[in-house]
C-alpha cells in the first residue's frame, strides 16, 4: 500500500468530531477497500467514538462494542465490499504523528486475528499548538512485525494521502 484515498466526506466528519471534543482527544474505525494490487486504500467510511468512549487530553479509549457492531452492520450492507481498515483518532494539541502508545495499538491491531487487515492503517488528526482551525491528517501504515529474540519489532510508513 502506498496510498491512501480519503473520501471528502470521511474527512469532514473526522474534523467536525475532533472540533467537537477538542481539547479532548477522539476517534473511530476507517473503513473502505484495497485496490487488488494493495497499492491503494480507499477510506469510504468511518465510525466516530461510541457513547461509551473516554475521552482525556492525552489519550482516548474507544467503545470497542460500538466499533464491532458498526463494522460489522457496514460490511452486511455492502455486500462484504467495505470492510474494517483501521483507526484513527486526533491530537489536539499536537502534530499528526504515532506516539509509543499509537505505535502499540497499531501492533496490537495487527496482531489481532479477527480484523481482516493484515496491515492495517491509523489515520492521526493533528492540530499543533498556536494553529487552531487547522487540522492536519497524516496516514500511516504498519508494515512488518519481526520477532526478535522477546520481542517484535514493525516498520511503520507515512502513506500519501489523496481526498476524493
Amino acid at each position: 500500500m502506498k496510498r491512501v484515498w480519503l473520501s471528502r466526506n470521511v474527512l469532514e466528519k473526522i474534523t467536525t468530531e475532533a472540533e467537537d471534543k477538542a481539547p479532548l482527544e477522539t476517534g473511530g474505525v476507517l473503513a473502505g477497500y484495497c485496490s487488488a494490487d494493495d497499492n491503494d486504500v480507499v477510506v469510504t467510511e468511518m465510525v466516530g467514538p461510541g457513547s461509551n468512549a473516554v475521552h482525556r487530553r492525552l489519550s482516548f479509549r474507544p467503545d470497542y462494542e460500538y466499533h464491532r457492531e458498526e463494522i460489522g452492520r457496514i460490511f452486511d450492507d455492502s455486500g462484504g465490499e467495505i470492510t474494517y481498515l483501521g483507526d484513527w483518532h486526533t491530537h489536539p494539541a499536537s502534530r499528526s504523528y504515532l506516539s509509543w502508545l499509537d505505535k502499540r495499538a497499531l501492533r496490537n491491531i495487527a496482531a489481532f486475528p479477527g480484523n481482516y487487515m493484515n496491515n492495517p492503517i491509523m489515520l492521526v488528526l493533528g492540530q499543533p499548538e498556536g494553529a487552531k482551525d487547522k487540522w492536519s491528517p497524516k496516514v500511516w501504515r504498519i508494515l512488518t512485525m519481526d520477532r526478535c529474540f522477546f520481542w517484535s519489532t514493525a516498520r511503520y510508513v507515512l502513506l500519501s494521502h489523496n481526498t476524493c
